[in-house]
């Protein structure tokens, strides 16, 4: 298929950019981002506790709270996961 439409993914993009060759990641950055969209994430799971906190929810808003807090919670394990996997493969 990729031969019909001649595509070189070696070459440069339109942009002039080249993809990132992974000799050049920086496990610092790589390890510094994570703990960053831990923190991001940490942070909107303590929005949804505070909103959980509320006298006038009703069963539906407290049902959809909960929906939230365990998928931010889930994406947390698996950027832990990440991280624990980087430093205990």
């Amino acid at each position: 298929m990729f031969e019909k439409l001649h595509v070189d993914f070696r070459t440069k993009s339109r942009m002039g950019c080249v993809m990132a060759n992974d000799d050049k990641i920086d496990p610092s950055k790589v390890r510094a981002g994570l703990f960053a969209l831990v923190t991001a994430r940490l942070e909107d799971a303590h929005d949804i506790a505070v909103k959980g906190q509320g006298v006038h929810l009703n069963d539906q808003n407290v049902k959809d709270l909960i929906v939230d807090l365990h998928s931010v919670l889930e994406e947390v394990k698996i950027q832990i996961d990440t991280l624990d996997l980087m430093y205990d493969p």
